[in-house]
């Protein structure tokens, strides 16, 4: 180990990110109440410590070098610990002040999350909650970075990491679904060939439920579902399927809280199911205020 790395502390790390986000030394010892020459010191000393160049400043601004790539990934996980840790310390110690930073995917947005954080408010009245909206390209990144402590979305297998535990939280059942002035709206037992004959609205591949789709269609010797568009947003999808002719497919809590007229088709020759998970990272004791909101989640989550 280099003997000089006991100088890169939690501190300097902060001046770092500080510089990274701002793009800006004059900014960035603003926001940290510092002069600039000591910022420069200290970015200056981790360098040194380090024996590598971190940071370019050029006439266009500052750069990150490769070296600075690598650190600051490291710097936001490490400073999202050392705050975990205080916030652990201090509910050990009886107090009940903290965050808790939640990613979710729009489908447990709807009724899942916001059933389990009202009981949450209650348990720990204290905490302060921010939630964030996205899909897992973006939420598990920032995961594992540090800058969410839990997540609630689909599993997909290309986006497993050993980092993670998913625990299944919840499980809804979906439903094809079109605007109730749609063809099939009021038909008897839809079928396979039936649904071929009109376009969808789909998230993106690799999702499951839209994996299991195709796999039934080409199961029934049919083409695969013609795609009109795809998208994350559950409040595009369902905005569109009212306006079109298109098909698409909806858990119970998303269907029933569009307002829009749509309405699940008579069709039972599959049956789709939505399991969401909460992910967190394995890292040993799961921190108090995500363990709060388990248990609060675990009481709404559909297993029948």
């Amino acid at each position: 180990m280099n003997k000089n790395l006991h100088r890169l502390d939690l501190r300097q790390l902060r001046h770092f990110l500080a510089v990274v986000h701002t793009g800006s030394f004059s900014m960035a010892a603003e926001n940290l109440r510092l002069t600039q020459p000591a910022l420069s010191k200290s970015i200056r000393s981790m360098e040194q410590a380090l024996g590598v160049r971190l940071l370019d400043r050029g006439p266009t601004g500052i750069q990150v070098t490769l070296f600075g790539e690598k650190l600051l990934g490291y710097s936001e996980l490490l400073l999202s610990l050392a705050d975990e840790a205080v916030h652990e310390i201090d509910s050990l110690r009886g107090a009940r002040s903290g965050s808790l930073r939640i990613g979710s995917m729009a489908a447990a947005l709807r009724q899942l999350v916001p059933d389990a954080l009202n009981q949450f408010a209650v348990a720990r009245p204290d905490v302060s909650v921010l939630v964030h909206e996205g899909v897992n390209e973006v939420l598990l990144p920032q995961l594992f970075s540090g800058k969410l402590d839990v997540v609630f979305t689909v599993k997909q297998s290309d986006l497993l990491n050993e980092d993670f535990e998913w625990r299944l939280v919840a499980r809804e059942p979906v439903s094809i679904v079109a605007h109730h002035s749609h063809p099939l709206a009021n038909r008897k037992n839809v079928t396979a060939a039936d649904l071929a004959e009109f376009s969808w609205v789909l998230p993106p591949l690799p999702e499951s439920d839209r994996l299991i789709l195709e796999a039934f269609f080409k199961n029934a010797s049919l083409p695969k579902p013609v795609v009109a568009i795809e998208t994350t947003s559950i409040n595009f999808l369902t905005s569109m399927i009212a306006r079109t002719s298109h098909l698409a497919y909806l858990t119970r809590a998303n269907l029933e809280g569009s307002g829009l007229g749509l309405v699940p088709l008579d069709f039972h020759e599959i049956s789709l199911t939505r399991d969401i998970y909460a992910v967190f990272r394995r890292k040993g004791e799961v921190r108090p205020t995500v363990s709060v909101l388990l248990k609060e989640i675990s009481r709404y989550g559909d297993f029948g």
